[in-house]
């Protein structure tokens, strides 16, 4: 377990959805968020925690009923909370059968576990023991390992991605107004190709799996959190936490600040926080998903995300795939990247080949993020693509009124699998259905 040496005081509740307490740092904001130095690097103390103590058995039982719905399952991680007090440390989960399911235990009380194959319209019943020893990862599991310069998630021993935390890059030449925290960098295919770029030469302030919208208007300022080599505003990492790891998935919530550098220099404007959890695909397809969700906020009064054709969680692509006659790119109404540009779609693909080995990656928006259905951006030529959800209209948030944006990475090697990147946007949009009763106390 890792823990930090302060105390969460602000983490949204969609962060708490995905924490577990096998492993985690906590590096908690403070109630009002200082404004940061362009050049201060976050760092996040890290200390190993004693072991808890054995959970405590209560004899209680559950069953647990999930359902397909209308489209047929394959290799779905699902999860569910456990109605009642006190709360549930670890569990033993069985099929009706009685054969054992692999399963992981969060800290705040969900469970989560793999279905097997189910027909549309199926379910399937599994009963649930409390107590017992809880699963440890192992050689197969997730986990999340803190480094010098950001935060790495392996899952069966192969790297999935990092999370940067330190916001001076390694490179020398790159001007301190590009300098940026608080982005995915690298994202690997599960044969451990790169899918992601970051201080690109041609566009320094591209960075991996980033957030940032280019026209903001806070009150009479005007400031860019998209191409920061204008100076008009920056985005940093603020802080980590929760972190987990476990059988089935690993992940981390994180918090990033966007500071006004325009008419009200050091001020942040919005803040911004992402809870991202990681899973392996064992189908017919290996892949990574990662799921990302961004909750953003003003931090003081009303601040708009005026209607622009890009902005919003973007990727950028590897660098072998510059130019549109190197790269592959596809859309979920099957449109190419020369007709793809402001159309609505579930998905989008990029990928290319690198060191002789062709990957790429997919983003699934979820479709009640807002502004959806979303309008796909990509760029004519650079390997840079994503969902605006101010291509049609501007956003707004408020203090206490966020806005809240989930999106589905996929990162797989070969080409582009559209059976794939469907099923997987159905198990996001509509998951199955789970119910859960309980059977027995003591």
């Amino acid at each position: 377990m890792f823990r930090s040496t302060l105390v969460l005081s602000l983490l949204f509740a969609a962060l708490g959805a995905w924490g577990c307490r096998e492993r985690q740092v906590v590096q908690p904001p403070p109630s009002q968020p200082p404004a940061l130095a362009a050049s201060a690097p976050v760092t996040v103390p890290v200390e190993v925690a004693p072991a808890e103590e054995p959970p405590v058995d209560l004899h209680r039982r559950w069953e647990i009923t999930v359902k397909a719905g209308p489209v047929a399952r394959d290799d779905v991680v699902v999860s569910t909370s456990f109605p009642g007090t006190p709360a549930v440390k670890s569990v033993q989960l069985r099929e009706s059968s009685g054969a054992r399911v692999p399963s992981q235990m969060q800290g705040d009380g969900q469970l989560a576990f793999r279905i097997k194959a189910m027909k549309a319209g199926a379910q399937a019943t599994y009963v649930v023991q409390e107590g017992g020893a809880a699963a440890a990862p192992g050689k197969g599991g997730g986990l999340a390992v803190q480094a010098a310069d950001g935060l790495n998630l392996t899952i069966d021993g192969k790297r999935v991605l990092t999370y940067r935390t330190q916001r001076e890059p390694s490179q020398s030449d790159i001007a301190p107004e590009y300098w940026r925290s608080g982005y995915l960098h690298p994202l690997y295919s599960p044969a451990g190709v790169v899918l992601t770029d970051d201080y690109p030469k041609d566009k320094p302030f591209e960075h991996g799996i980033w957030s940032g919208w280019q026209k903001v208007a806070a009150g009479d300022s005007r400031p860019d959190f998209w191409d920061s080599g204008r100076k008009k505003g920056r985005s940093t990492s603020e802080s980590v936490a929760p972190v987990w790891g476990g059988p089935l998935r690993v992940g981390f919530g994180a918090h990033q600040f966007f500071t006004d550098m325009d008419r009200q220099p050091g001020v942040t404007v919005l803040r911004e926080g992402w809870a991202v959890t990681a899973v392996r695909g064992r189908g017919r397809a290996p892949c990574f998903v990662v799921d990302l969700e961004s909750k953003q906020e003003s931090m003081k009064g009303t601040v708009v995300l005026q209607e622009n054709p890009f902005g919003g969680i973007t990727i950028r692509g590897n660098r072998d795939w510059q130019g549109a006659d190197k790269s592959v790119f596809l859309t979920s109404e099957g449109k190419d990247r020369t007709h793809a540009q402001g159309q609505a779609a579930h998905w989008c693909y990029l990928g290319g080949t690198s060191g002789g080995k062709m990957a790429g990656v997919a983003i699934l928006a979820h479709p009640q993020n807002a502004g959806a259905t979303e309008a796909v951006f990509i760029d004519p030529q650079d390997p840079v693509m994503g969902f605006a959800p101010t291509q049609n209209r501007s956003l707004e948030t408020r203090p206490g009124r966020p806005f809240v944006l989930k999106y589905r990475f996929v990162a797989l090697d070969g080409q582009p699998d559209s059976k794939l990147f469907d099923r997987l946007w159905s198990d996001f949009a509509n998951p199955p259905q789970i119910e859960i009763r309980l059977l027995a106390s003591k």
